[in-house]
């Protein structure tokens, strides 16, 4: 028999840390999982989350607020472990997460211990070609008597703040929020939500970062002394999200650098793609720009990609300055480990680390000074002793909302309860201690605690749901009232109507 209790949630993960990204949350004797990441600085099964207590095969769905592992890679392992369920996601992040999981398989593969193996290819294909629900922003779906709404996030591709709505109670979780960005849309009025709970992250909280002007004059300054100098520049970057931002930072100052190839490595090349074909996910100038003028805001004449080893190779033969862009950010395995071997012991080259480094990670020990390393050659499979010769920067450009930011978010919206997480507990503290005239209670939980969230008031706002049936195939489908998939220019985009109209009256 089952009986019915208050909303609680318990944090498997992403409590008082960053990483394993996962809360549970249960609702009128139902069982979510809001995201089911991974640790990146872990392996084997202390990069799970803590499903001690959790009754996998009980849960009915999974909320994904965006494809980036530490919030999606353990969705296959719930598959393992029992998982019969829903996991709903934007389109874009659907498209995404099959990169990143086939990569993670990959990596997993190649360089883990068979012991620590998580899942494989067969619980990945279980999920997307199964239990994957595509859906879009501001659409309303509904489990039973539980609405959920996903709104615009702003963090990278597709990343959504989830809206939980039961009975009059509103629970919001932010998933990563963004920062005001170079080619997505900045979350606006529009997607806010006024909850009776709010699960916010405070990865930055108490640190406000230099304006973006200032850090992509100090990454481009560098990137010019070091071509003029002969060196080679390695940018360690996340295939998502990062990418992308730094390919536009560079192309938007080509004209103060001198001109050199710029190398798209690995995953970055096909997430490009995805991020082109999703036009309707970017900032409106940038993609009024790409439709009507041609303009694309992450390709010119110098970006190129490797064709072969031998390439690559063949490139460090040569005595000349480029720039290669590729993954892992954190240097924790793939192409930007097997550059950094080869770029490390010529002082001429700059290791350029952008963002975040989580500790535990090769990035993280760079940037802290360690200079010295073994590290697998993923071409001849061999553990390589590294000496760092060249020359290492740290510019913070990052796809996380700042204090300031945050503040922001939290003040505006003023929910009833605040639970903080995704964040070291000196980053929610201070988040704390600055919104705690702006909410009520603050709560930051630990990994393995239970919160209850009891129903203090009754929401008078009416709302109107649209229901969307949820497809048991795993074909993309773009409401109408949103977009339309178009052939465009010879490929294939999602268009938001407003956007057809215009380029038809253009003719």
């Amino acid at each position: 028999m089952r009986f019915l209790v208050m909303p609680q949630l318990r944090l498997l993960g992403a409590g008082r840390e960053v990483g394993r990204s996962c809360i549970r949350l249960d609702v009128n004797n139902h069982h979510f999982l809001l995201d089911c990441g991974i640790d990146p600085a872990a392996t084997g099964p202390k990069a799970l989350p803590d499903f001690s207590g959790t009754s996998i095969e009980n849960l009915d769905a999974v909320f994904v607020s965006h494809a980036h592992l530490d919030h999606t890679g353990a969705i296959p392992e719930l598959v393992r472990r029992g998982f019969k369920g829903k996991v709903f996601m934007t389109l874009p992040t659907l498209a995404l997460v099959k990169l990143l999981w086939q990569d993670e398989l990959s990596i997993m593969e190649r360089e883990w211990l068979k012991e620590d193996r998580l899942w494989s290819s067969k619980e990945m294909h279980q999920v997307l070609n199964k239990l994957a629900v595509p859906t879009t922003y501001h659409e309303v779906f509904k489990l039973d008597s539980i609405s959920v709404n996903f709104h615009n996030a702003g963090h990278i591709l597709g990343s959504t703040m989830t809206e939980i709505m039961y009975k009059g109670f509103r629970l919001v979780y932010s998933g990563d929020l963004g920062t005001s960005s170079n080619h997505l849309r900045y979350w606006r009025t529009e997607d806010l939500v006024y909850p009776d709970v709010l699960i916010c992250e405070g990865t930055y909280g108490g640190k406000n970062r230099k304006s973006r002007e200032e850090t992509g004059k100090e990454f481009i300054d560098s990137v010019r002394s070091t071509i003029e100098s002969g060196g080679k520049i390695l940018i360690p970057t996340f295939s998502v999200g990062k990418a992308q931002e730094i390919l536009k930072i560079l192309k938007d100052s080509w004209n103060k650098i001198p001109n050199v190839e710029v190398y798209l490595e690995g995953m970055a090349i096909e997430t490009l793609r995805i991020y082109e074909q999703f036009l309707i996910y970017m900032d409106d100038k940038v993609r009024r720009a790409y439709l009507f003028n041609n303009i694309n805001p992450f390709r010119w004449e110098a970006l190129r990609t490797f064709k072969s080893i031998s390439e690559r190779k063949r490139l460090y033969q040569r005595d000349c300055a480029c720039i290669i862009l590729a993954p892992s950010g954190m240097l924790r395995g793939g192409w930007s480990v097997w550059h950094m071997i080869k770029m490390a012991p010529d002082e001429k080259n700059l290791i350029a680390l952008c963002g975040h480094m989580e500790e535990g990670t090769t990035g993280h020990q760079l940037m802290s000074g360690v200079r010295s390393f073994t590290l697998r050659d993923m071409i001849s499979k061999e553990s390589k002793e590294v000496n760092v010769s060249c020359k290492v920067a740290h510019f913070d450009i990052s796809a996380h909302a700042m204090h300031n930011e945050l503040c922001n978010y939290i003040s505006r919206i003023k929910p009833e309860r605040l639970v903080l997480v995704h964040g070291d507990e000196e980053s929610l503290k201070a988040l704390a201690e600055s919104v705690k005239q702006h909410t009520g209670e603050i709560i930051i939980p630990s990994v393995g605690e239970t919160v209850d969230l009891e129903h203090r008031s009754q929401s008078s706002t009416q709302e109107i749901h649209v229901e969307v049936p949820i497809s048991q195939s795993t074909s993309i489908i773009v409401p109408k009232s949103f977009s339309l998939r178009v052939k465009h220019r010879g490929k294939e985009r999602f268009m938001r109507a407003e956007d057809i109209r215009s380029l038809l009256n253009t003719k």
